[in-house]
């Protein structure tokens, strides 16, 4: 098993837009981690009242995204989860 990183991934929903830095313990590419001065958890925008459901289970999400769409992710330079 590789070390855990924290991730750069980024919440959208219907009318949400959140970032988050989430501990997976699938190796994250250096372009996808999150800095080690950033918090864990929402970052900007983490405090709007848009109703914004986290997934359930959300590090096996992120780690099926990445296995799915790494090349999309390592583009854009976090992992993009939509939510309900």
């Amino acid at each position: 098993m590789s070390n855990p990183h924290r991730c750069k991934v980024k919440l959208i929903g219907h009318s949400c837009d959140h970032d988050l830095c989430v501990l997976i313990t699938r190796a994250v590419p250096p372009e996808l981690r999150c800095a080690e001065s950033q918090p864990a958890g929402y970052g900007r925008g983490g405090g709007a009242m848009c109703g914004c459901r986290v997934p359930d289970h959300l590090p096996d999400v992120i780690e099926r995204e990445l296995r799915d769409n790494l090349q999309e992710s390592r583009r854009r330079g976090f992992v993009i989860i939509p939510t309900a």
